[in-house]
């Protein structure tokens, strides 16, 4: 149990660093931000509960906003990402079954099963932030196309993180 709370908070402050100091500076075609300081909150243990998460979350996105200096754009994607997480992210992940996970990871879930999960949540955090920070719908198109560009590129990174980095399980 010990083990598995350090290395959360370890996953944690690793993703907030590299957010904070490199994917933040990394704009590619001037659209195109990954994230993936979002993969901490979304290898949380599903056993965690619901109210911890979300304060994990809101915690997360706070911190990137402080270093970013920006108001609240983060903290509340992060946070909408992990209320969906709370209502029906679990049970993609589980598929009903009454199994709690250690850590949701590409080896812990079916492939496409995990895939699908990061997908879905980086839409999801993609899809508010790009909201918040264009305030309108005057450039509606660019705003899609920003969000969607955003969505793959995170999915992207955050499965190369999973391959290259996770450790199989024994």
């Amino acid at each position: 149990m010990t083990k598995l709370i350090f290395s959360n908070i370890f996953r944690f402050l690793a993703l907030i660093v590299l957010q904070v100091l490199i994917l933040n500076y990394v704009y590619l075609g001037g659209y195109i931000i990954p994230f993936i300081y979002i993969l901490a909150v979304l290898m949380l243990p599903t056993k965690i509960g619901n109210i911890p998460t979300l304060l994990i979350a809101f915690v997360a996105g706070i911190l990137v906003d402080v270093f970013c200096n920006i108001p609240g754009f983060h903290t509340f994607s992060c946070t909408m990402m992990a209320f969906a997480r709370v209502v029906f992210g679990n049970r993609m992940l589980t598929r009903d079954d009454p199994v709690e996970i250690d850590t949701p990871s590409i080896h812990a879930v079916p492939f496409q099963t995990f895939a699908a999960y990061l997908f879905v949540m980086a839409f999801i955090y993609s899809f508010t932030y790009s909201l918040i920070e264009s305030s309108s719908f005057g450039n509606f198109w660019m705003t899609m196309l920003s969000m969607l560009l955003n969505t793959v590129a995170s999915w992207i990174l955050m499965m190369l993180c999973q391959l290259l980095i996770t450790p199989k399980k024994k």
